[in-house]
């Protein structure tokens, strides 16, 4: 690493600062060059929806294009923005992303430059999703927040955030993978209990007991027929390794279940390594393959959830031994060049919809997630770069 690239690495008020400009940017882009996107228009709705006992999976061709894939949680912690002025909301909303997935990155036990680094490899990657006001920023938010919160022994804590991504948009209950992690079980346990009740009760303050009820059952169902939405070879959903065959193939009806079988195999195997559970590494490489796994697994993955992956690819990266070997260097470039570049115009229109229709973002990831299960299984965990890991928080 050159010297002047590790001065930029040390300056965390420089790349904190280009973190931030996303906010400026996603603004003025759905403000002034654009109408604001029109997820936020979904987003807002579910609240008003709530309010006025109408069903949250239906169609509204008046207030958006599309449908609501969100859980009747969302709908009260939409209430905030959705009562602002558009522009206001739409501000904050975005603003509120950004920085919960910051906040969530400063409180990894890692050093200074390594946390910038971080931010750095997924700068655009938080750009595209931005752009799409999408929630997956404050999912890998939540997972990472959760194993802090278990790396602090917050036992009590440490269920919520899971259980708001599980209530949100599942994708969020990945991060009872640290489960084996925690120190006092029985504590974790009776938090997941406290706070499943907390959050399935806390729409109905804007709602009503059975409305909420309906509305899981609605969610349930909508879920089942958007999978099958998200399955067609022509789709912006299925950036997955099992859409990457489906279009290699050209066969729509190639099922998941060998794929996610074979995924959940390898995934679990690191856990054979039991005497290894409190070593650092290891664990910031199990946090690193629970942000990867269920990405590159699930037909509903699109580019801009790929925030949620590249924040796993980063911890991998930023804990690797030094000086970083090339082939470490190459399969970074590997997932940038393919996989962060290929939204931007950084490749002729022609190549990127080429990449997009072949899912070939999927790819890159998926061999990185690979080889990160096999540092678990197989690596000397003392030579990885984690040697501050009990430093107090920046």
């Amino acid at each position: 690493m050159s010297t002047i690239l590790e001065k930029i690495l040390h300056k965390k008020w420089l790349i904190s600062g280009l973190w931030f400009t996303v906010v400026i940017i996603v603004f003025v882009k759905h403000n002034f060059f654009s109408s604001i996107m029109n997820n936020y228009f979904i987003y807002k709705y579910t609240f008003f929806h709530a309010v006025d006992g109408l069903t949250q999976y239906g169609q509204y061709p008046g207030e958006y294009a599309d449908k609501n894939h969100y859980g009747p949680l969302f709908s009260l912690m939409m209430a905030p923005f959705a009562v602002l002025p558009d522009w206001a909301g739409h501000l904050f909303w975005v603003s509120s992303l950004v920085l919960l997935l910051w906040w969530a990155i400063r409180l990894l036990p890692l050093e200074n430059w390594q946390k910038n680094t971080i931010m750095l490899i997924c700068i655009n990657e938080l750009l595209t999703a931005g752009f799409n006001v999408q929630f997956s920023i404050a999912i890998a938010a939540i997972i990472v927040i959760t194993f802090v919160l278990i790396y602090r022994e917050k036992e009590m804590m440490a269920p919520l955030p899971i259980l708001i991504g599980t209530f949100v948009k599942i994708y969020g209950i990945v991060g009872f993978a640290f489960f084996f992690l925690v120190k006092d079980k029985p504590k974790f346990i009776l938090g997941c209990v406290i706070w499943s009740i907390v959050l399935f009760v806390a729409p109905m303050a804007i709602s009503s007991p059975e409305y909420i009820i309906n509305m899981y059952g609605e969610w349930y169902k909508y879920l089942v027929i958007k999978n099958s939405e998200n399955i067609s070879l022509t789709s912006y959903q299925d950036i997955s390794i099992m859409g990457f065959f489906r279009r290699l193939v050209g066969d729509p009806t190639l099922p998941n279940l060998p794929f996610l079988a074979i995924g959940i195999i390898i995934f679990a195997l690191p856990y054979l390594r039991i005497s290894h559970y409190k070593n650092k590494a290891y664990q910031l490489l199990l946090l690193a393959s629970t942000l990867m796994f269920p990405i590159i697994f699930s037909s509903a993955s699109e580019s801009s959830t790929y925030i949620i992956v590249f924040i796993g690819i980063a911890i991998w990266f930023v804990i690797q031994p030094r000086p970083y070997s090339w082939d470490v260097w190459a399969l970074l470039a590997f997932a940038i060049l393919l996989g962060s570049f290929n939204t931007i115009d950084f490749y002729p229109r022609s190549f990127r919809t080429f990449l997009r229709e072949h899912s070939v973002k999927a790819l890159p990831c998926l061999i990185i997630w690979l080889r990160i299960i096999y540092e678990m299984l197989r690596n000397d965990f003392l030579k990885y770069q984690i040697s501050v890991a009990d430093k107090p928080i920046e």
